[in-house]
Formats: C-alpha cells, structure tokens, sequence
C-alpha cells in the first residue's frame, strides 16, 4: 500500500465539499482524474466512473463510491474489470474549523495487487506523497481565487 496526505486551510467550508464531489471541477485540483465517464448522485451518496494517470501512466477507468457526511467525505473503488485486477484504492476528506479557516486533510491510499504492487508502489510512493501535498496547494488556490470575483 502507498499513501498520500496533503493539508491546507481553506476560507469556503461548503464550497470545499461542493468542490471535491464534482469531478468535473476537482480535477482541476487532482491532475490524476481523467475524463469523467459518469456521475451518480443519491443524496449523500455518489457513484463516479472516471479514467486517470498515476504519474503520467494511464490506468483503468475506475469506479468509485463517495459517501458525504458531515464535514467528511469518504471514498472506496469498487472492483470492476479491468481495474480489479490491478488496485484498489479509498481515501477522503476530513475538514475541521479552525480560528484560520477550514482545515482540510486529504489522503489517498493505493492497494497495488501482484504482480504491479512490486513496480507500481517504489515506483509511485514518494510521486503520490508529493501529488496529494500538491493537491491540497491548488485546491486552496482555486476555491481562494473564485472567492474573490
């Protein structure tokens, strides 16, 4: 398994949760997604299909399932072909009120399954710790700048 945890303090509590369950807009953040296949919303649950890259690499598109609760949000892949037979992955958000703002922490967690764990985890974990760090800069920059136009 690699990880990758990133944080910032943002000044848009809502628009923090609005932000990262709209893959069309994240992505602008998360330069791993894709082009956005589908995106399912039942109430505080979304199912989401979309490709990506892991260090320029593409992959399998991937399904996933995000749960919204609160000041959290959680998400897991679900297994489907291809991408089952390569990973699996989950991770979320965690946001919190501070005197600065918001603060939000985001991980993300890759299951690499045999035989891609022994090239795909040396070869993505320090890139992965970097990208979600990285992330979390231009998500700030991004909800920051639209709150002042």
């Amino acid at each position: 398994m690699i990880e990758g945890i990133g944080e910032a303090v943002v000044r848009r509590p809502q628009a923090i949760l609005d932000f990262v369950t709209d893959l069309e807009q994240y992505k602008l953040a998360d330069h791993k997604i894709g082009r956005v296949h589908e995106c399912v919303r039942d109430d505080d649950r979304i199912l989401m299909r979309h490709g990506g890259r892991l260090r320029g690499i593409p992959g399998p598109a991937v399904s996933l399932e995000v749960v919204v609760g609160g000041l959290s949000v959680r998400y897991r892949s679900i297994p489907t072909f291809p991408s089952r037979y390569v990973l699996t992955f989950d991770g979320g958000f965690e946001l919190s009120e501070t005197p600065d703002g918001t603060r939000v922490v985001h991980t993300e967690r890759f299951h690499f399954f045999a035989p891609w764990r022994f090239v795909a985890e040396p070869y993505l974990r320090s890139w992965l710790a970097a990208d979600v760090a990285g992330e979390m800069v231009r998500l700030k920059q991004l909800l920051e700048s639209e709150s002042s136009r």
